[in-house]
């Protein structure tokens, strides 16, 4: 290939070049309209075909949220996940599940100006002292917040639990443990146990499959 006097790429015929696809979608991998605001801008490219524009754009959902508070959230990036979450690229659904705690907290405590995730944790973390039941802080759930929580998060963080990726698993794994430290305590045995209870059922089952394969083999 050679350049005419203008820089343009020409063929072996003198003719101008095709141009290179791989060329053009480098630099589509680096391209973002900055210019949209940046809930817009989480939006477009958490649905982009690029895996990279993706995996940039879903780390900042956690940070969005909390920019754009829980209504917005609620509305624009909750029904983003569903796509996320069976994304073909590992690392994508590994940081999905990282970001789906504050997610959670979002959508429960966004329009509390006083909840602090941290703090909340320290101050009722020792429910069970009954000296410092009388200074644990009220929480003022978000009830339709609560709700997508409750129906729509904790499927979720169930799918990712299962994933075939270790990584995937152990991010949602983690999430899925903080969680149940916010949700309404009368909901963790129902909501929350129920799913490593299952894992712990059918890791034995598949062990116990297992003996029994070896045992067969032996015979």
């Amino acid at each position: 290939m050679m350049l005419n006097p203008e820089a343009i790429p020409m063929g072996a015929n003198g003719t101008e070049a095709a141009p290179d696809p791989n060329a053009a979608l480098r630099f589509e991998d680096l391209t973002i309209d900055d210019d949209l605001p940046l809930l817009d801008r989480v939006v477009r490219y958490v649905r982009s075909g690029i895996a990279l524009q993706r995996l940039v754009h879903v780390k900042m959902m956690a940070d969005t949220a909390n920019t754009v508070g829980t209504k917005q959230t609620m509305l624009r990036l909750i029904p983003l996940l569903p796509q996320l979450v069976i994304d073909s690229e590992s690392i994508i659904r590994q940081h999905l599940a990282s970001q789906l705690l504050p997610l959670c907290l979002t959508c429960m405590f966004g329009d509390d100006k006083n909840f602090h995730p941290n703090d909340d944790i320290n101050n009722n973390s020792n429910v069970n002292n009954s000296k410092n039941k009388t200074h644990l802080k009220p929480r003022k759930y978000n009830e339709e917040g609560y709700r997508i929580v409750t129906n729509i998060m904790l499927n979720h963080m169930n799918t990712l639990i299962v994933d075939a990726d270790v990584d995937v698993r152990k991010a949602a794994s983690d999430a899925l443990a903080t969680l149940a430290l916010y949700i309404k305590p009368e909901d963790v045995a129902p909501m929350i146990l129920p799913i490593p209870l299952r894992l712990a059922h059918e890791n034995k089952r598949g062990a116990n499959h297992s003996m029994n394969n070896n045992n067969n083999n032996n015979n």
